[in-house]
């Protein structure tokens, strides 16, 4: 509705403002509009460099506004946890085979990689060997290990002379006859795992780096090409749609608490700094490149779902109403009425 203090003529010219403004989002006319305007951005955007457009503070306030403030739904765990049940149940899963998604050549060429990033290899190897967390694994295992052979029926205890004829039946019988052998050997063992299992990784670390070489990795990687590639890509039959909900969930509960870590906010300053360091005097065309969008396939994109956007906000009456709040506040505008009258 126009507005009351608008002249009878000056209402004549908004609504035929509007029309004509409709009209020119409508169809061909629309596309060359769109056509047009994505010219004029294009040629913009390859003289105007990134920092001319938002300086480094104020996209450094808006990443960590996104990043560390924006709160996430309770929601959004759940939505995320349908979508990949739904995506995981899909029939196409079971009729994918892994060579299907994965070329031979491309697995070959990663081999490639792990072959010639031999300094790499040595150094990954070095630490997980020196991990304490591998090391208490390797000194379990170990351990269990002589234990059962000790203490299982056809084990090592039966070749000790004496022992043997205190067994009536099986090898269990030690405990009950003798209450504090297994304690003794559970003490030995382990004190002779613990002061030796840093010697006994170290030869494990050096078999390792010889043993691992060009060749026998690349034997390696075709076992197991050869045992994966026809395999289905499906993994419904491992993980249930429970548990996989709750993998989601707890993904999101350990990214709400890293958000809450001086850590990551470090980080995202320390990243936008570097990266409007190397790249805050590029264009913005140079920029968009960076990710593989040219003047072409912007194009193409903009004229492919700008017009049905554009559709659904005429059919729903939104285009208008934005049409018409935008022109309203200068037809109503006293710029406006001294121009009609001649004033200005």
């Amino acid at each position: 509705m126009a507005d009351a203090t608008r002249t009878e003529t000056a209402d004549r010219l908004f609504e035929a403002h509007v029309a004509h403004d409709l009209a020119a989002w409508r169809g061909k006319a629309g596309r060359a509009r769109l056509a047009g305007r994505v010219e004029s951005f294009w040629r913009w955007a390859e003289r105007v460099t990134l920092a001319e457009v938002v300086d480094r503070d104020t996209a450094r306030a808006a990443t960590e506004r996104l990043v560390l403030d924006l709160e996430l739904p309770d929601r959004l765990a759940a939505v995320i946890g349908e979508i990949a049940d739904e995506l995981v149940r899909l029939e196409v899963n079971r009729s994918t085979r892994v060579r299907d998604v994965i070329d031979q050549s491309l697995f070959d060429d990663g081999v490639d990689l792990v072959v010639e990033l031999e300094t790499l290899r040595a150094r990954l190897i070095q630490r997980l060997l020196n991990s304490p967390v591998y090391m208490a694994l390797a000194s379990d295992l170990l351990y269990q290990g002589i234990k059962d052979y000790i203490f299982s029926d056809s084990g090592a205890i039966r070749s000790i002379p004496g022992v043997s004829r205190l067994i009536k039946g099986s090898s269990s019988a030690v405990s009950r006859r003798m209450p504090g052998l297994e304690a003794q050997v559970e003490t030995r063992v382990r004190a002779y795992i613990e002061a030796n299992t840093a010697r006994t990784l170290a030869r494990t670390e050096s078999y390792l780096l010889e043993s691992l070489d060009a060749r026998r990795l690349r034997a390696l990687a075709d076992e197991v090409w050869a045992a994966i590639a026809d395999q289905p890509l499906s993994i419904a039959d491992a993980v249930a749609s429970h548990e996989l909900q709750r993998l989601v969930d707890y993904g999101l509960q350990v990214w709400r608490s890293l958000r809450e870590t001086e850590y990551l906010g470090v980080m995202i300053d320390q990243g936008v700094q570097a990266y409007f360091a190397r790249h805050g005097d590029d264009t913005l065309a140079e920029l968009m490149s960076h990710v593989g969008v040219d003047r072409k396939i912007l194009a193409a994109e903009v004229d492919t779902l700008a017009p049905m956007l554009i559709e659904a906000l005429e059919s729903t009456g939104l285009l208008e109403t934005w049409v018409r709040d935008q022109l309203a506040d200068f037809y109503d505008s006293a710029a406006f009425a001294a121009a009609i009258e001649g004033r200005g």
